[in-house]
């Protein structure tokens, strides 16, 4: 699963980090130490992820038919946002700016843009569409959630992916 991360990284064309800003506080040293780069690679990439797929979900909320579908779109669009806000809490205490190195990449489970005017400017079939890609970025987050629970050291980190994976399977499950 690291290999997962590590791969995505590099496909983006991925440099590695610069080491955390030198600290006098212990905490925050010591966070900053924790925060490796697994876990940033992670967390950036959740973020690139949950940016494009709040646009899908409010897509969702907008244009969806069921109205069951529009509900799920909205809390998810909710629980992803609050994700966001998390993720980039979790790089601010460890002294690490947010870089998207995902901006335009056609990676799994990340709606594209391409993908988004497509499917705002369907004139039918909206449901299936965004079902399929909703069920895409689902599977695919729900696997890098996975991997980064396992594979993270940093605690806080490692906690939001494994509540990430849960989320995901949870949403799965209503999306069937």
């Amino acid at each position: 699963m690291v290999v997962l991360l590590a791969l995505a990284l590099a496909a983006c064309g991925r440099q590695a980090p610069a080491a955390p800003p030198p600290t006098t506080d212990a905490t925050t040293t010591q966070a900053a130490t924790d925060f490796g780069d697994t876990a940033r690679a992670f967390v950036e990439l959740a973020i690139a992820t949950d940016e494009q797929a709040v646009k899908l979900l409010d897509a969702g909320v907008e244009r969806a038919v069921d109205p069951a579908l529009r509900e799920l779109a909205g809390e998810l669009a909710a629980v992803r946002r609050t994700e966001m806000h998390e993720l980039h809490t979790l790089l601010e205490a460890a002294g690490v700016p947010f870089v998207n190195n995902h901006v335009g990449h056609d990676m799994p489970g990340m709606p594209t843009d391409t993908e988004l005017t497509t499917l705002t400017e369907a004139a039918a079939g909206f449901d299936a569409e965004f079902a399929r890609l909703v069920r895409a970025h689902l599977e695919e987050s729900a696997v890098v959630a996975r991997s980064a629970a396992e594979s993270v050291e940093h605690p806080e980190t490692k906690a939001a992916a494994m509540r990430m994976a849960e989320e995901r399977a949870a949403a799965l499950a209503r999306l069937s």
